[in-house]
């Protein structure tokens, strides 16, 4: 079985798998979706088995789990990398597994598992390659971006080109970043993009029809994502570009699903005032015990305070914002008040945060 990971990948297991337990084998990704069915015919058994299997969007569990079809013993068993469920191996037959078989199944799993940690070994280094060009090219040193594009196989476009970023909450940061990557239209023009930080995402990209749109479409397939993105502009004044960009965003309200074009926005306010090292050292310092709370908590503190001020502190249009419950919101936002020693319903104080989070 080992040898069918080089040779086919993880069909190559299932199909091993199901000769030797003379059964069939359904793999399924965190999704849902059916990545192999040994034989064909059993994908049939696909639905049933899909109302056994957390629903998309919730936490997911490893799972092994015993369930019967009309004529069929099914096992499954989830695929798990780095603690984190990444699909599904079902089996099934006219009769119980033995042990042995069992254990069987257990290598199968193992051997998958393998296969999609050595995938993201790849994946993440393909990622640094892009990080390492994109900030040559944002830090306006396009030519030697062009060698190391050509060292790290990272294609730079030609000619004009737009600087975009994308943001959303770290909650949707993976979602947000794969977007990116998978997208047929963006793979198609050579787009370079990596992510800054969790829930960041820039990118450059060749100038072409429908560009854009491409950009919006993720914004509204992604939760809690807005973006900004610049005029078409020359390669090497991409530096210039990107800090309008930044800008831009900065300025613009926090309105989810929206794309902000810098040819739209001839002023950004008083914050294009408040550009300044002392000015940004007092906002990362306001900040900086809600940053604490979330760097010990699964809970993005940051985010749920800038959709809380963008509510204008109305606890059940932040909330919905949010998708929690507002006594969860109450909760919340009592732990960031205690954190900054502040009052969050003194106006003051909100325009203060307000302010920092927009200068961050």
């Amino acid at each position: 079985m080992r040898t069918a990971v080089g040779a086919q990948g993880p069909r190559g297991i299932a199909e091993r798998l199901s000769s030797a337990v003379r059964g069939w084998v359904l793999l399924i990704d965190a999704d849902g979706g059916l990545r192999a069915a040994v034989p064909e015919s059993s994908r049939t058994y696909l639905a049933r088995i899909l109302t056994e299997l957390p629903r998309t969007g919730v936490p997911r569990a490893p799972l092994a789990a015993a369930i019967s079809l009309p004529g069929e013993s099914v096992s499954i068993t989830s695929v798990s990398v780095a603690g984190r469920v990444r699909g599904y191996i079902a089996v099934g037959r006219t009769s119980n597994l033995s042990a042995a078989e069992h254990t069987l199944v257990e290598t199968a799993t193992y051997l998958i598992a393998e296969d999609l940690r050595r995938a993201d070994e790849i994946r993440q280094a393909a990622r640094n390659n892009r990080h390492a060009v994109l900030r040559l090219l944002l830090g306006g040193n396009a030519r030697v971006a062009r060698t190391t594009g050509e060292i790290l196989r990272v294609k730079v476009p030609d000619g004009p080109v737009r600087a975009a970023v994308l943001t959303t909450s770290r909650e949707n940061a993976t979602e947000l970043l794969e977007a990116v990557e998978e997208d047929q239209a963006l793979r198609r023009i050579d787009t370079v993009s990596a992510a800054l930080r969790p829930g960041r995402v820039a990118m450059i990209l060749p100038t072409a029809e429908g560009d854009l749109r491409t950009i919006e479409s993720i914004l509204r397939r992604v939760p809690n994502c807005r973006g900004a993105a610049s005029d078409p502009v020359s390669v090497d004044d991409l530096p210039d570009a990107w800090r309008r960009v930044r800008a831009v965003l900065q300025a613009a309200s926090d309105e989810p699903g929206h794309l902000y074009l810098a040819s739209d926005v001839s002023e950004a306010g008083l914050l294009r005032h408040l550009g300044g090292d002392d000015v940004r050292a007092w906002a990362q310092s306001a900040l900086l015990p809600v940053a604490n709370l979330t760097s010990g908590s699964k809970v993005d503190f940051t985010s749920t305070l800038r959709t809380f001020l963008a509510n204008n502190g109305q606890a059940d249009a932040s909330a919905s914002a949010l998708g929690i419950h507002r006594h969860t919101l109450r909760y919340r936002m009592t732990k960031i008040g205690e954190a900054l020693g502040r009052d969050l319903d003194d106006p003051t104080v909100r325009a203060e945060l307000w302010l920092a989070l927009k200068l961050e």
